[in-house]
């Protein structure tokens, strides 16, 4: 699965749009104070992976960050299908 921040991905061009998806990290609150910030992005990531690929995609362009709450961040993106760029 391909994420990136990047509206565009070198060498490959998007042949569908799956629409926009988004996803958080639900850790009990109580369990917080456990993990770091960067370990709450990544369980985030996964997720927004995991909500791609149900959707049929193989890559989510354009991702964004809401880190107002850094122990709840919100990843939002795109969910895409890529092929390689023939031309």
């Amino acid at each position: 699965m391909i994420t990136t921040t990047l509206s565009v991905y070198p060498g490959k061009k998007i042949v569908k749009d799956l629409g926009i998806i988004f996803a958080y990290d639900d850790t009990l609150r109580a369990t917080r104070f456990l993990i770091d910030g960067e370990e709450c992005l990544e369980i985030a990531l996964t997720r927004l992976c995991e909500k791609a690929k149900k959707r049929g995609a193989n890559a989510v362009m354009g991702i964004c960050f809401d880190l107002r709450d850094k122990m709840r961040p919100v990843l939002i993106g795109t969910a895409v299908v890529l092929e390689d760029d023939k031309d």
